[in-house]
């Protein structure tokens, strides 16, 4: 199935990503008021994904079939943003997108936003630990998902594909092409979302630091 209903298939992962960042991507703590504002970062990064979501849809940024942000953006909101609006946020982008881009076959979309919503459950098991192969982990889980419950959507309730298992392969075969693209964009916009937070969290920190260790000075 294309990304043109969504997106999530994802990440492969390797030793090279771990010797090259930090074993722990954990931020440290922050005072309510630098918290606030790295929620409100989360927010606006949600946003931007469901804002590149509707650009690329209307042509005006060539990216390749399936290369979407709304895997990432479901994983990344379940990871960092507060638990009263971890899903509330990323939903309410999706459906936002989905309004202006135009909604498609029901059963087709209840899969899509039911694989979205795994993402977003891997995301919420990274509070645990926010390490580089668990997030490459998750990332792969969730694309697998997307891949699996989607292209079995279009199968049972399109007429695309003959109602048998020899059908239910051939779909799957179908979307196998799609595979590569999702799982090379997912990895390009999860490591845009989590290395952008995490630069400006660093930074936050840094100048609350220096902020304070000047008051007391």
């Amino acid at each position: 199935m294309t990304r043109r209903v969504s997106s999530a298939f994802v990440p492969l992962g390797g030793t090279s990503a771990d010797s090259v960042l930090p074993k722990n991507l954990n931020i440290p703590r922050m005072e309510a008021r630098g918290a606030s504002s790295t929620t409100v970062m989360v927010v606006g990064l949600v946003v931007l994904g469901a804002v590149i979501r509707v650009v690329r849809d209307a042509g005006w940024l060539p990216l390749p079939p399936n290369v979407a942000p709304i895997s990432a953006m479901a994983l990344f909101s379940g990871a960092y943003l507060p638990r009263r609006w971890t899903f509330v946020v990323p939903l309410s982008a999706m459906l936002a997108s989905d309004l202006i881009i135009g909604f498609y076959t029901l059963p087709v979309m209840v899969a899509v936003y039911a694989s979205f919503a795994s993402s977003n459950l891997f995301g919420r098991r990274l509070r645990q630990r926010l390490a580089v192969r668990r997030l490459l982990m998750f990332s792969l889980a969730g694309s697998i998902v997307f891949f699996l419950v989607t292209n079995a959507a279009v199968w049972a309730f399109q007429s695309m594909y003959p109602h048998t298992g020899a059908g239910l392969m051939q779909a799957y075969a179908a979307g196998l092409p799609f595979f590569r693209n999702t799982v090379l964009g997912d990895l390009g916009f999860v490591g845009l979302f989590f290395g952008l937070y995490r630069a400006v969290v660093v930074y936050l920190t840094w100048r609350q630091a220096l902020a304070t260790s000047t008051t007391h000075g």
